[in-house]
């Protein structure tokens, strides 16, 4: 698999239909399809720092598990009652079987594979990315990369891009709470969340208050600093996932430096130490 065809494989991956539909899965406000990229980038900036402790990582096999790891939310909407954290602790091959059909519907459609073997490296990532928390455990340093991105792009990054500033103008129309959470898609206690934090960050009592400093500066401070740089990447990550694969080759190139071919380790390797 070369630059090029690398490139061709995640370009048919983001824009087939059920990757694309995973803009409309919201988890806490993020689009899920946001939330794959961001997990990818992460697995990129970490991944020369992985490489020098584990020689033969497998550059493609982490880029595309990342992004394949959460597909099942789709299939969880889907079906009301079955989450996609049930599918992962009860029934992970339900997750593994919905990224393989994709692979195979790419394989089929376009006629770009992966090798086998970079195929089963996909499928553990995408049955363990839940880690400790989930029936199976990552046994690779390629699985075990996608899933700390994952932890830490849900702790710190996924959350909805939305902050007072987006709020209060509406709530200045005369729009009602539940109006505004429409108009924003999110839900209303997102809504009263980023209003509450607004006013701490301005020292006001309530958003009343508050929508008196915005009227008179124009804006407001919409949080702590930890929170404003949350929605700083937030909003940058799904910017990059309108850019896709574009932004995701543009952290890949510098990387193939070191690695003179893509093609495929051996085989799954143990993890013997942690990272």
């Amino acid at each position: 698999m070369s630059e090029d065809e690398l490139e061709a494989y995640l370009r048919a991956l983001t824009s087939s239909p059920k990757m694309q539909s995973l803009w409309f899965v919201k988890d806490r406000g993020m689009p899920v399809f946001a939330h794959t990229v961001d997990v990818a980038l992460l697995c990129l900036e970490a991944f020369p720092l992985w490489r020098e402790r584990h020689r033969d990582l497998d550059l493609p096999a982490v880029v595309v598990g990342g992004l394949l790891h959460d597909l099942s939310k789709l299939t969880a909407l889907q079906h009301p009652g079955r989450s996609h954290t049930q599918i992962m602790i009860a029934q992970p091959a339900l997750a593994v079987e919905e990224a393989a059909g994709l692979l195979d519907e790419i394989a089929a459609d376009q006629g770009l594979r992966l090798t086998p073997r970079r195929v089963e490296h996909v499928k553990h990532i995408v049955a363990s990315h839940h880690g400790r928390w989930g029936m199976v455990r990552p046994r690779t340093p390629e699985a075990l990369l996608v899933h700390r991105c994952d932890y830490y792009s849900a702790i710190h990054h996924r959350l909805a891009p939305v902050d007072a500033n987006d709020i209060l103008p509406l709530l200045s129309e005369g729009y009602r709470w539940q109006q505004v959470s429409a108009r924003l898609g999110v839900g209303r206690a997102v809504v009263k969340a980023r209003l509450q934090e607004s006013c701490k960050a301005e020292y006001v009592r309530d958003w009343v208050d508050l929508m008196e400093v915005w009227r008179e500066r124009g804006c407001v401070c919409a949080g702590s600093p930890d929170r404003l740089r949350q929605l700083a990447r937030a909003r940058l990550v799904i910017r990059l996932a309108r850019q896709m694969p574009d932004c995701l080759m543009a952290e890949i190139r510098p990387l193939l430096g070191g690695q003179p071919t893509l093609a495929g380790p051996a085989g799954p390797r143990e993890v013997a130490r942690q990272g």
